[in-house]
């Protein structure tokens, strides 16, 4: 993924699926039912220090994030900051009071790759043969 800020928004693009999430920098969080569902929902975002703190409501119910089912009142917070090693945490605390008894937390680390080139992916370039019984499949090379 990349990470780009930009004046009044943060932009988190993902290589699978070209998948790109904005975070809105300083506004006010909208009521859920004044948001139009999406994949990443509406979030919001502020720094606190070196810390981005991110709020998100309004995911589709049908988005299964980390494979769990939710209502429409999903609330996601989270907060990103750059650990001493060079890992940046993503702290993630999920509230849903339909579906969960209590609030989940839990957290990914990401390691930085300079090196790394974001590539296209477009999901007709990966339909490149079709099978004997006509289905398109993702042709996988063997490894050498």
């Amino acid at each position: 993924m990349e990470i780009l800020q930009s004046k009044g928004q943060v932009t988190i693009i993902q290589e699978a699926y070209t998948q790109v999430r904005r975070i809105q920098l300083d506004k006010q969080q909208k009521p859920v039912d004044d948001v139009e569902p999406g994949f990443y929902g509406n979030s919001v975002g502020r720094w606190e220090g070196n810390t981005l703190v991110v709020d998100t409501v309004g995911v589709r119910e049908n988005v299964r994030y980390q494979n769990v089912p939710h209502s429409k009142d999903l609330h996601i917070r989270e907060r990103f900051s750059l650990g001493a090693n060079g890992i940046l945490r993503d702290e993630i605390t999920m509230e849903d009071p339909t579906i969960f008894e209590k609030p989940w937390t839990f957290t990914f680390g990401y390691r930085r790759m300079p090196d790394y080139l974001l590539l296209e992916y477009i999901c007709e370039d990966n339909r490149q043969y079709t099978d004997e019984k006509g289905i398109q499949q993702i042709r996988v090379q063997p490894a050498k």
